[in-house]
């Protein structure tokens, strides 16, 4: 296998024909098709066959694409790695967070002081939901990523755990059930999460669970914030917060926070890559600064 010929590949996965790849790798389709041919005498195996609407991977072609993207990622941060180390700082940096941990000021904070600090940097900061995170993590497309849900143990990601943010469960000002003091009473309520109901580890399923209850019948599920802080905030529905949230004025202005007896867990933040060792030295350099920086605004109780 040679690289111009993974390149090839992944390409012809991305645009779904040979001609729309040839246009996006500046090659003859003549040229483009022996790639192709000879990757798959190299593999013993057909990776595409033909359709009425172009061209679509075999199951041996989805599997060797996934990596053929991996590897055209991780020579580009290599190249890119050295020219950082040559001269100033001008390498592209794509970040994943979570709809919370965006909203973590530390986050906010250590970014643009990054940008500052390396202002030929290209960064991307791309906001998804923990499970699309480590998709994209594994596929190579980010550098690493900021999640806020506590993860399986998974030998192909190296996970650092930075911090533990306290939950609050907040609703609309005014709710009618602004002065619960147990979790039994908000369980017939109406609740919003960011997270999917079907994982067990997100903070409605360890809340419950944790005290012996079902989960309420009545959950929308939005991975939106911006969205479910509105739709909160129009209706009766209840949802769960980090600590953070209390720091924001509109926040504040808008929502209550309801104090009940029992312990709401905390949400672990983790920084998350696929091998600390392969990052470039400008990803690299964020990632320990937002790890420091998460730490110092939320350290372990001793």
């Amino acid at each position: 296998m040679k690289l111009h010929q993974l390149r090839a590949l992944a390409a012809v996965a991305e645009t779904g024909s040979i001609q729309e790849a040839s246009r996006v790798l500046h090659v003859t389709q003549p040229a483009l098709s022996k790639a192709i041919k000879e990757l798959e005498t190299s593999v013993g195996a057909t990776l595409f066959v033909r359709t009425s609407k172009g061209v679509q991977l075999t199951p041996p072609g989805q599997r060797l694409v996934a990596h053929a993207r991996l590897i055209n990622e991780n020579v580009r941060r290599a190249r890119q790695d050295l020219e950082d180390m040559q001269g100033a700082v001008a390498s592209d940096i794509v970040v994943g967070v979570t709809p919370v941990t965006a909203l973590l000021r530390s986050v906010g904070a250590c970014l643009t002081a990054f940008r500052r600090e390396h202002p030929q940097a290209r960064l991307r900061v791309l906001e998804m939901r923990p499970a699309q995170l480590l998709e994209q993590l594994r596929e190579g497309t980010l550098d690493f990523a900021l999640t806020s849900q506590s993860l399986p143990v998974d030998r192909g990601l190296d996970c650092t755990e930075a911090c533990r943010v306290p939950t609050v469960i907040a609703g609309r000002k005014g709710h009618a059930l602004r002065g619960a003091t147990s979790l039994d009473e908000l369980l017939d309520a109406d609740w919003m999460v960011l997270d999917p109901l079907s994982d067990p580890q997100t903070p409605l399923h360890q809340l419950f669970s944790a005290n012996g209850l079902p989960l309420p019948a009545r959950v929308v599920e939005c991975n939106s914030m911006t969205l479910a802080l509105e739709m909160s905030r129009l209706d009766d529905m209840l949802l769960l917060l980090s600590e953070e949230s209390r720091r924001s004025r509109f926040l504040l202005d808008t929502m209550e926070f309801l104090a009940i007896a029992e312990p709401v867990p905390d949400r672990t933040i983790s920084l998350v890559v696929r091998d600390r060792h392969t990052l470039t030295l400008a990803a690299s350099r964020l990632h320990d600064a937002l790890l420091a920086a998460l730490r110092a605004d939320f350290p372990v109780a001793s």
